[in-house]
């Protein structure tokens, strides 16, 4: 693979590097580098094989991507590569933040990292003194390892090589987790940086030849759950977990039905937001979408009322507390006017101006006669003549009413307000962590510009229309992908490297509207 440089690559010789390495795995020897940034290099071994620079290149350009607060956010839960490492026209290794001392314990007399094996066993000699979180603090860890799953899994990350090895956990409150061997993570459909690790009695089963998926990942994070809960190094999907005492019945439940589906084939298994509901004691958890109602048959009596999203099945929206701000799991209130549902149609009686009563009534003007013209109106009454009876005069007709002013008919929603109005999107919205950065307005605007025309466009193109740069537009199509992708669907797609969006609009309606519309 030919070396291609990138600007953030740093120059081995440039490092100043402890003599004696920290740490020493089956890849690589990490090493502290001294100085301020609080920085390890992670220097491959040969026998590790042939490097992919332009993997590991994705990983570092993603974490200078995101935003200030979204970087403290990744770099607090993983040691994410920050820049590669090169020497003599070649990748040689990367540089990653230190562990942080929370995650360290006393472990046979010396302090060392507190991986996630130390909650599922029983303590020994050498570690009967490190800290062991009740049951609630189990949960509480298995909730935040979901979360981070979550995360990675709606940017686009496969962990690979998910065990009690790689994460870690703080031995105290507030309980932490943090993620080793990032390195490892790769883009779904992409190669990895080296030949992808596993650990023993983690592995999946189903595992496509291609390497490990997002379902590998989904059947791993059970593993996780499953044995974290119940102390058990050994227990598996498809064995009954010998959960510990102390947790909600309904926690119960929903972690027993979930363990059990992630024994299933590919593409059946709990997806990792699934699992954080469960985790979190919510009753009701997001599953597979059912099809849609049939209408019920005439027979003559009034058809039942339709409510939109009756019969859902998915997890019930959390609404914001009233007052509070805004966050990545709600909607910002000052878009609420826009969701509003507009009805079909709108009667309101006809609205007639008043008169003054200071002015009274004019009398109808005197309409000339027009003998040799059609009248275009009623014809006038007919003029009285000489020596003939005539009818007693009655006074001018009042002039008529000025006509109703007419309403104009209501305007119904665009596509993207519909979608944005929906159920579907208000519980997207409440489950993206990143959703916040494109607001429901933007989101609309973008579905009704792609949906107005073949369903393509190049983010060059939307740049120009949101009035922004290119790099940020990436972002924005991104952040839309997160929010539009139910249960994974390609509703929103990046293609040509990230130059081009594509929009299903037909997927798109089916996910959120179709349910949601009687």
């Amino acid at each position: 693979m030919a070396f291609t440089p990138h600007p953030l690559d740093r120059h081995r010789a440039t490092l100043p590097l402890e003599s004696d390495p920290l740490d020493k795995g089956g890849q690589g020897v990490v090493t502290r580098v001294l100085g301020p940034e609080n920085l390890v290099y992670k220097e491959y071994m040969p026998q590790a094989g042939q490097v992919n620079g332009a993997a590991l290149a994705e990983l570092v350009e993603f974490g200078h991507r995101q935003t200030a607060a979204e970087v403290r956010a990744l770099l607090d839960q993983c040691a994410w590569p920050v820049a590669r490492v090169v020497h003599g026209g070649q990748v040689t290794g990367f540089l990653m933040p230190h562990v942080p001392k929370d995650f360290y314990g006393t472990i046979g007399g010396k302090p060392k990292l507190v991986e996630l094996q130390y909650l599922l066993y029983e303590p020994n000699w050498a570690w009967q003194d490190l800290h062991q979180p009740d049951i609630q603090g189990r949960l509480e860890i298995a909730t935040l390892a979901a979360k981070l799953i979550d995360l990675l899994h709606t940017h686009g990350w496969i962990v690979g090589d998910l065990s009690f090895r790689n994460l870690l956990w703080r031995p105290g409150q507030p309980y932490k987790v943090f993620m080793l061997d990032c390195d490892g993570l790769r883009r779904h459909g992409a190669e990895p940086v080296l030949r992808q690790a596993h650990t023993p009695d983690w592995n999946d089963p189903h595992q496509p030849s291609s390497g490990p998926d997002l379902d590998t990942d989904r059947y791993k994070l059970a593993l996780l759950v499953g044995r974290v809960l119940s102390r058990t190094a050994s227990v598996r999907p498809g064995d009954e977990p010998a959960l510990l005492p102390g947790l909600p019945d309904h926690v119960v439940t929903a972690v027993r039905e979930l363990f059990t589906r992630a024994q299933g084939p590919r593409g059946t298994r709990p997806i990792a937001a699934e699992w954080v509901q469960a985790l979190l004691g919510r009753k009701r958890i997001a599953v597979t979408r059912p099809p849609r109602p049939q209408a019920p048959l005439h027979t003559g009596s009034a058809a039942p009322i339709h409510l939109p999203g009756a019969g859902r099945v998915s997890v019930p929206v959390s609404r914001p507390t009233p007052g509070s701000r805004p966050s990545l799991s709600q909607p910002p209130a000052v878009k609420s006017a826009e969701r509003q549902r507009i009805p079909v149609s709108v009667r309101k009686p006809p609205v007639v101006a008043p008169r003054p009563p200071s002015q009274p009534a004019a009398p109808r003007p005197p309409v000339p006669p027009q003998p040799e013209s059609r009248p275009t109106s009623a014809p006038l009454p007919p003029t009285s003549q000489p020596g003939t009876a005539t009818a007693p005069r009655t006074p001018a007709p009042r002039p008529s009413p000025p006509p109703a002013v007419q309403l104009p008919p209501p305007v119904r929603p665009s596509l993207g307000q519909r979608v944005v109005a929906s159920d579907t999107y208000v519980e997207q919205r409440r489950l993206a962590p990143r959703g916040g950065v494109v607001d429901d307005a933007e989101v609309a605007r973008l579905i009704d510009h792609l949906a107005a025309g073949t369903g393509r466009d190049s983010v060059a193109n939307i740049a120009v229309l949101l009035a922004d740069t290119a790099d940020r537009t990436v972002l924005l199509m991104r952040a839309l992908k997160n929010l539009l992708n139910v249960e994974q669907s390609d509703v929103v797609m990046l293609k040509d490297g990230d130059r081009t969006v594509e929009l299903n609009v037909r997927l798109l309606e089916e996910q959120f509207l179709e349910e949601d519309e009687p």
